[in-house]
């Protein structure tokens, strides 16, 4: 596979400091950018994430994929960090993308043309961290590992780290002579830090379970049930259920949709505005609306959600 080429303009580990004030925190995008433009709007920022009072935005990663402007949100995203208006992670989306994995969702880069729009884009993902930190808040796009941060801060390169883990794991799992094809699995989803910060640990299923086409043997795991840090933000697990969806790996209380989880140390912020395409498919031709699923963003420090229809509720 052809991997996406890397471009640091300036090698940085890959947990990065989140600065001082106040921050809105935006959840998985998937190529929705008129939704994006709305959230902004209703957050109060201009079209280049610049805000009257100062405030941040910061997102959780998997903005690419599945919507029908991945390209649109990513150029949106570098000309913001260029002017200092926003910081973002690396989700899992992302990864797929460096790491060459041509899937349906992300034709739309492997697609571009010409090659240098490619590079263009490549570029601005293969420079985020894996993580963001500061004393009050933590951001990741799907789980804070302490050991999978530790080895982070100490690398640039968020594909090579992959490769290495990718390769280590591999060559223990054939000398201890592992077999079982979901065993070998989960140690590469386990075991590599980068598998872990951005698709977030996972067990073996109690029965097998069809989605989006596909058979799993492998599911997610509730890791903020032993979290006790600062406020960690997430994405990444499908929060609202979308029609249609599956729910065989459904996470949540659906009568608290808007609680911390855990012991109230880790707020998931994706309301699943990823499975609007779905939406569309389901509707009318040149079906636009109105969906039953959002875009989300949790305002620091006032702890309360704004939504891209501009509906807003307080955490709890």
């Amino acid at each position: 596979m052809a991997k996406v080429p890397f471009q640091l303009v300036r090698p940085h580990p890959l947990v990065r400091p989140i600065p001082p004030g106040p921050v809105d925190v935006v959840a998985d995008v998937h190529g929705e950018s008129s939704a994006l433009d709305d959230l902004l709007g209703h957050l109060g920022y201009d079209s280049e994430g610049r805000h009257p009072d100062g405030r941040r935005l910061v997102f959780v990663g998997d903005l690419i994929d599945r919507g029908p402007d991945s390209m649109g949100v990513i150029d949106r995203l570098g000309r913001m960090m260029a002017g200092g208006g926003a910081l973002a992670v690396l989700g899992n989306h992302e990864m797929n993308l460096l790491r060459g994995r041509r899937k349906p969702e992300n034709d739309w880069y492997f697609n571009a043309s010409p090659k240098t729009r490619r590079r263009e884009l490549g570029a601005i993902i293969s420079n985020l961290p894996l993580a963001l930190e500061r004393d009050d808040l933590r951001v990741v796009h799907a789980s804070w590992c302490d050991n999978a941060i530790a080895i982070a801060r100490e690398v640039t390169c968020p594909l090579k780290l992959f490769d290495e883990h990718d390769k280590r794991i591999e060559a223990l799992l054939d000398a201890e002579g592992v077999r079982a094809a979901v065993s070998r699995e989960l140690r590469h989803q386990n075991d590599n830090p980068v598998k872990l910060l951005t698709s977030g640990p996972e067990k073996k299923a109690k029965a097998s379970f069809q989605a989006n086409g596909e058979t799993f043997q492998t599911t997610r795991q509730t890791w903020w049930d032993d979290y006790n840090g600062p406020l960690c933000v997430v994405g990444h697990y499908w929060r609202a259920q979308a029609p249609g969806h599956p729910t065989a790996n459904h996470l949540f209380d659906d009568s608290r949709p808007h609680a911390p989880l855990g012991a109230g140390k880790v707020m998931c912020i994706d309301y699943s505005v990823g499975w609007r395409f779905r939406e569309r498919l389901q509707g009318s031709d040149g079906f636009t609306g109105p969906f039953q699923l959002k875009l989300a963003a949790l305002r620091v420090p006032e702890m309360s959600l704004m939504f891209d229809d501009g509906t807003s509720a307080p955490l709890g």
